[in-house]
């Protein structure tokens, strides 16, 4: 019961970071909503995992949640990595426009014929 009750706080701290996300990222605030209301479902009703898991061919539902975590896990860490690529190519194109930009304190060069 103890466990329930902290896991479910965490829980509700996200929920709490998804609600304070406001209107910005419609889709992956209802996917993120969707995973705290799974996670509820699964921390007071620990038996229901056993009957998902055999709805799609799994033995255990402790063997269920240990999939959708790592299938979640993988996603995340995809979504990251993509993230940082394109912050890359930004922070690389706007090195090269800072560096071919003429500097204002330069004077023009004399031309000596």
């Amino acid at each position: 019961m103890i466990a329930q009750i902290i896991l479910t706080l965490g829980l509700s701290v996200c929920l709490f970071y998804i609600i304070s996300l406001g209107k910005s990222l419609p889709l992956v605030r209802i996917g993120l909503f969707l995973v705290v209301l799974t996670g509820y479902l699964f921390i007071w009703f620990p038996e229901m995992t056993n009957i998902f898991a055999g709805l799609v061919g799994i033995g255990r539902g402790a063997d269920l949640v240990i999939y959708l975590w790592i299938l979640l896990s993988l996603f995340l860490i995809l979504k990251l990595h993509i993230k940082l690529r394109e912050q890359s190519e930004a922070l690389t194109t706007l090195a090269r426009h800072l560096a071919l930009r003429p500097d204002p304190d330069e004077q023009p060069a004399k031309n000596s014929k």
